[in-house]
Parts: structure tokens; C-alpha cells; sequence
């Protein structure tokens, strides 16, 4: 099953900065949670996202599970040593203490997969996985398919989804029943004079119009 993970402000730690730590520290920088990476040698890319993105980087060799006990409330342990036995410990440390845990040499057994994703615009993210059984395969098909994808999205669906978070937020003010709420936020997708607008990048107005609506709704609540 594949899941959207939150992980806002969040404690995520990763164990091993060298270049699979680096590589799944990139899946997490951009996003609202707290990264940490401990580990003695460390790859320039861990450094530079340091620099850049504000992670908490712990230089120092790591033999055991006993460092683990200095840290709290954390959210999801990566284990990316070249040390097969410790990520193996590090993982079985999490999982017996209710963290969710992650290993580059067992992904399968892991509680987590990180999956290749195709971005658009930064509001369309599609995810391909093979559960971890090849990561090399998830990357071979994402190649075949991202070009198509990409040229299925068009600037109004980007536009639409722009248009309905801000919608959302405002109609769970005025609009309680979710079914009706729904049936708001269709209307406006099929609404031909908001979609005019929006082909024309008349967002604002859009925006405007959504207001003013729900806006009436409340009034005539309130008569």
C-alpha cells in the first residue's frame, strides 16, 4: 500500500552520512521536518544541505545502538551505515521502541519505501514504487512514463488545484456538512465562467468570486 506520509516538523534521524546517507537525506529537505544526520565520515552533499536547509549534522563514529538513548521523540530512524549488522541492530532498536525504521540493506523489511517521484509544478506528485524490490527497476519505469505524464497535466489542473486548496479552507468555515462542501468545491471545477478566468490567469478574480459566494452562504445562514 502506498501511503502519504506526514512527516510536518517531525524528527527524522539517519544514521551514515556518506552517499546513501546523502541520498535519503535529499528525499526529506524539502519538506517541514527536523533532520538529523550522525556519522563520522561525511559525503560534501550532507555538508552543503547543511549549510543550506539547516539539518542538525552530528560528526562521530558510530559503533553501537547506545547513541540512540541521547535522542527524543523521534519520528523515523534511516539506517545507512556500511555496516550491515549495526543498521540491522539500529533498525531492530527502533521498531522495539515504537519508531518507524528504515534500512538501505533491507528496504523489503523496512517499515517505510522510498519510492521515485514525479513532480509537477510542485503541487502533483506521482509516486512509483516496486515495494523495494529494485529500485533500479522503480527508476528504469520512471523514465518510460514521467514525459508522458508531464504532457497529460495542463496549466488549468494545476490552476484547478491551486484554486481548491484555497477554496477548502475557506467553504470549512461556512459550509459544515462535508457532503455539501463537496459538491461546492465541484461546482467549481464545472463552473465554465471560473474556468474562463482562470484560462485567462485571472486567479485572483477567482479567488474573489469564491469568497464573495461563501460569504452569501453565511449570511443567509445567519437570516
Amino acid at each position: 500500500m502506498i501511503v502519504d506520509l506526514n512527516i510536518d516538523n517531525r524528527n527524522v534521524l539517519v544514521v551514515g552520512a556518506g552517499i546513501e546517507g546523502a541520498k535519503k537525506v535529499k528525499s526529506f529537505v524539502n519538506y517541514n521536518c527536523n533532520i538529523t544526520v550522525i556519522g563520522e565520515k561525511v559525503n560534501q552533499d550532507i555538508f552543503d544541505y547543511e549549510k543550506t536547509h539547516g539539518l542538525h549534522l552530528i560528526q562521530k563514529k558510530i559503533d553501537n545502538t547506545d547513541f540512540l538513548n541521547d535522542f527524543e521523540n523521534l519520528f523515523l530512524i534511516i539506517a545507512t551505515t556500511n555496516d550491515k549488522r549495526l543498521n540491522k541492530q539500529i533498525t531492530d532498536w527502533a521498531k522495539n521502541a515504537g519508531i518507524l525504521a528504515y534500512s538501505t540493506d533491507d528496504p523489503e523489511k523496512s517499515d517505510i519505501a522510498f519510492m521515485s517521484i514525479i513532480t509537477i509544478e510542485g503541487s502533483i506528485q506521482i509516486a512509483i514504487s516496486t515495494s523495494g524490490k529494485s529500485p533500479i527497476m522503480t527508476k528504469i519505469i520512471r523514465g518510460k512514463i514521467e514525459d508522458s505524464i508531464k504532457n497529460t497535466i495542463w496549466k488549468s489542473d494545476i490552476d484547478n488545484i491551486k484554486i481548491q486548496e484555497f477554496a477548502r479552507k475557506y467553504a470549512r468555515k461556512c459550509i459544515e456538512n462535508p457532503q455539501e462542501r463537496k459538491q461546492f468545491l465541484y461546482k467549481l471545477i464545472n463552473n465554465p465562467e471560473l474556468q474562463d478566468l482562470l484560462s485567462k490567469g485571472n486567479i485572483d478574480k477567482v479567488k474573489e468570486r469564491i469568497i464573495n459566494t461563501l460569504d452569501k452562504l453565511e449570511d443567509n445562514k445567519g437570516r
